[in-house]
């Protein structure tokens, strides 16, 4: 007899995954609980068409194939392997351990992935998200709508009595809603990229004392520059609530623009050591002087960029930062 873990069981069947375009959060569904999981840039491209397979297939789990997924993620980057696309997925099943729901990523050996997303709402029946809400008898809702008609008379009085103190503090609410929802995107995209930042540095450092080959390191690094131009892409869909919150996105799409420019010239660097065969240690090249001009650009950028967004984010109690920390 197979254990109730192999089986799935009640709360592992009803999970799913939801995937956020807009914010770039993909959420883990459990009934009626929802939980947010942080995954690098490059599985958020993995997760994003994935998503729009399923959602072009009617919602059913499609099956995406190693090469479709290894161009979704990687467009026409050369020297990537299916090695990677599975180590990609593995990470992410990896995330999904601890609640039970690495089944949500299903492998089909030798042909590529099926990932279980949340089907959408049909004919007015409920999703996963939200089949555990109850709908109220006909009698029910005629009674619920007498009585809200009733307290919206009473409290009407009271509402214009107070309605410029009211639409002050309402206005003021709202605008501190939109910043706090800012910052949290903007922390989001800036976990990413610290992440990112971790990755350049073991590389570059492999790299340079020949722990791994050039080329090893020219792939790892071209990697972390793709992974920079989808977090890139997702600051172009930021909305800005104050003129000061838009100066701190433009000063944070430079510093990403010059960080990248900074990952394709180590990675031109080491391929060039690689096909020169230079040996160790890695010589200088002329590769390497423009990463490190672009990197001066970027800090330049990312100092700019936390002398806005810190202030903001302090407000918020959220993390403030360096501009060496992304």
């Amino acid at each position: 007899m197979e254990s109730p873990s192999s089986l799935g069981g009640p709360a592992a069947a009803a999970a799913c995954l939801s995937y956020d375009f807009d914010e770039a959060r993909l959420l883990l569904v459990q009934g009626a609980e929802k939980h947010e999981i942080q995954v690098r840039a490059q599985a958020h491209r993995l997760i994003r068409h994935m998503v729009e397979r399923n959602a072009a297939s009617g919602g059913a789990p499609a099956l995406c194939t190693h090469d479709e997924l290894m161009h979704a993620v990687w467009a026409d980057e050369p020297m990537h392997t299916r090695e990677e696309l599975a180590k990609l997925v593995w990470e992410l099943r990896k995330k999904l351990e601890p609640f039970d729901a690495a089944h949500l990523i299903e492998n089909e050996r030798g042909r590529g992935y099926r990932m279980r997303t949340c089907p959408p709402a049909v004919g007015g029946q409920a999703t996963t998200s939200d089949s555990r809400r109850g709908v109220l008898s006909p009698g029910r809702v005629l009674a619920a709508a007498l009585i809200v008609a009733a307290i919206g008379a009473a409290a009407a009085a009271v509402v214009l009595g107070t309605r410029g103190s009211e639409n002050g503090s309402g206005t003021t609410k709202a605008a501190a809603a939109k910043e706090r929802t800012f910052v949290d995107r903007v922390e989001n995209v800036l976990q990413q990229a610290e992440s990112g930042r971790k990755e350049i540095r073991a590389a570059l450092t492999a790299g340079l004392n020949c722990s791994i080959s050039p080329h090893e390191a020219g792939q790892r690094i071209a990697s972390v520059a793709d992974n920079r131009q989808s977090i890139l892409g997702q600051l172009g869909n930021l909305q800005t609530p104050t003129q000061r919150a838009d100066d701190a996105v433009t000063f944070l799409q430079q510093a990403l623009q010059q960080s990248i420019e900074a990952d394709r010239h180590y990675r031109d660097g080491f391929f060039t050591s690689a096909q020169a065969n230079a040996g160790c240690p890695v010589p200088p090249n002329a590769s390497f002087g423009l990463a490190a001009q672009s990197n001066t650009r970027a800090t330049s950028a990312k100092k700019r960029f936390v002398s806005i967004f810190n202030p903001l984010a302090g407000r918020f109690h959220r993390r403030t930062w360096s501009a060496t920390g992304f």
